[in-house]
């Protein structure tokens, strides 16, 4: 018999080990589960906002620079005073990442010497151009409104750069802007190599005579520097608050690298990293986004980890009670009786106190929505059916009434014979209010000597009438107080929903008309 009790309880101490392996690894899935869908939905918040947020400033910047172009061609004779002023406004703070926004011209190598003496005849003081070597055909830098302090760049050959010429170029033909593909800016070739990144040039072109009569003439291009590096790096810290990687590449230079920006430590979860691509100035660029530690830590990804160990540790807590209670099995079978009947009064005891605590809740939830002396609902439960009625009422198009009541003459009584008196009128005027209405009507207290009726399903609103004259006549019947009689009257304003009107707007106009009634001579009701 002993040899047969400890298979058992070895047996059993086994099953609970299964169980509780079976339960934690269950568990652990489960929680991890949500772990990796709530992370993967931030990481999705992350792409959109980024690639959104890249999208909607470069968008911007070229809306801006395509302004400027219109507003260069515009002008008679285009003098560095005029270009001035037109780019005043431009500031870093506007276009983070911006290095310069300038005026270009086209040029043959003949007509290198006028075009230099046009534009410094036009305020560009001291203006030389500066020819690429081997070069058929130039673009010049005339004039230039600076961001990063390179101040010296006016004559320079754009042409010496293929990508800002093929820019220029698609920007010429498409009539619209364009942007480069991911190169190093000229201005940035004798920058320390450690502030050297890729950049990109967004292109407008220029015509004059657009919106006149006057022929459309090409003139040059608008140009704004954008470094990929700084422009990202403003959108990272505005938008991925240190929780993501991000690279920017433009796929169109062999995937060339526009801007990187890696804070916190990058987790390898293949699951977690997102890639979107967009759309700006005719290029197609591309985003990869990888979650650091700092997303991983917010999204409460250990949780699954936790869970685990708390499964384990709970399973073989519970393995050890199994066999320290199956070892003690024979040494408590006597308590075994005393034991069970311990517990059905522990159940039934317990089942007392549920029930008090479900009775003493509905006590509570009827405090909460009525009014402790008469028993009707209170202000908080009317609003609520007031509010359901006008959206039932709404749907069907179908007509209910609201009856606000003030009792006249009640504050004398209430003066004169005391405060048990006035509260054997307000039950009294309850207990009459009720037996003359509808289950499916509403009367409610409002406090002091105020009440009010909701009437629903109302043929007319004309119905709302009788139910007011059957008020104003049980109420002004006399009330026994101690063997005494006391009389009030009601003054009753009636208001009844129409479309467009609020919960508000109806207790309003039933306030009113209540005292519409009240000021006419009490003991009657007024319409809203």
């Amino acid at each position: 018999m002993i040899g047969r009790r400890r298979r058992i309880s070895g047996a059993l101490v086994a099953l609970v080990l299964m169980a509780g392996a079976a339960t934690t690894v269950g568990a652990h899935l489960a929680v991890r589960a949500g772990e990796d869908r709530y992370a993967g939905q931030v990481m999705d918040r992350y792409a959109s906002e980024i690639a959104g947020a890249v999208e909607e400033q470069v968008t911007r910047y070229g809306g801006t620079l395509t302004d400027i172009a219109y507003a260069v061609g515009a002008q008679t004779t285009l003098t560095a005073g005029d270009f001035g002023g037109i780019t005043a406004g431009l500031v870093t703070e506007r276009l983070p990442g911006a290095s310069n926004v300038g005026f270009i011209v086209p040029a043959t190598p003949a007509e290198i010497p006028a075009v230099q003496q046009r534009w410094r005849d036009q305020g560009a003081d001291g203006l030389t151009l500066r020819p690429a070597d081997g070069e058929t055909g130039h673009e010049f830098l005339i004039f230039e409104k600076s961001f990063d302090g390179l101040d010296n760049m006016r004559g320079t050959d754009v042409a010496v750069s293929a990508p800002a010429t093929a820019a220029l170029k698609t920007a010429r033909h498409s009539g619209s802007l364009a942007i480069s593909v991911a190169y190093q800016l000229v201005r940035d070739r004798n920058v320390d190599a450690g502030r050297q990144q890729n950049s990109v040039v967004l292109a407008a072109p220029v015509y004059t005579g657009l919106g006149s009569t006057a022929p459309d003439l090409f003139i040059g291009w608008m140009v704004m520097g954008l470094r990929g590096q700084d422009f990202l790096s403003r959108i990272l810290l505005d938008r991925g608050q240190g929780s993501v990687q991000v690279t920017l590449t433009d796929p169109a230079v062999s995937g060339a690298v526009l801007a990187t920006a890696t804070p916190g430590e990058r987790v390898n979860d293949a699951a977690l990293e997102r890639s979107a691509g967009i759309t700006v100035g005719q290029r197609r660029w591309q985003l990869a986004m990888w979650p650091t530690s700092r997303l991983i830590a917010a999204t409460d990804r250990g949780m699954s980890w936790l869970t685990g160990a708390a499964g384990a540790g709970l399973s073989i807590l519970l393995a050890v009670v199994t066999a320290v209670l199956a070892g003690s099995r024979n040494r408590a079978l006597e308590q075994v009786d005393q034991a069970t009947a311990d517990l059905r009064r522990d159940i039934r005891r317990r089942e007392q106190v549920e029930g008090r605590l479900r009775l003493r809740e509905e006590e509570l939830r009827h405090l909460a929505f009525h009014d402790p002396l008469t028993g009707l609902a209170n202000r908080t439960l009317f609003y609520d059916r007031l509010t359901h009625a006008l959206a039932t009422h709404g749907r069907r198009d179908r007509t209910f009434a609201v009856l606000f009541i003030d009792l006249d003459g009640f504050k004398q009584i209430n003066d004169e014979r005391g405060h048990q008196a006035g509260d054997t009128v307000l039950r009294t005027t309850a207990e009459r209010l009720l037996a003359g209405l509808r289950a499916t009507d509403t009367v409610a207290r409002f406090g002091g000597d105020e009440f009010a009726i909701i009437l629903e399903d109302l043929a007319h609103a004309e119905d709302a009438r009788p139910t007011a004259e059957r008020v104003i006549n049980t109420l002004q019947e006399p009330i026994d107080i101690d063997g005494r009689p006391a009389r009030v009257s009601a003054s009753v304003g009636i208001a009844v929903n129409h479309p467009g009107l609020t919960a508000d707007d109806i207790l309003r106009d039933a306030d009113t008309a209540m005292y519409s009634a009240k000021t006419n001579g009490k003991n009657r009701y007024a319409e809203a």
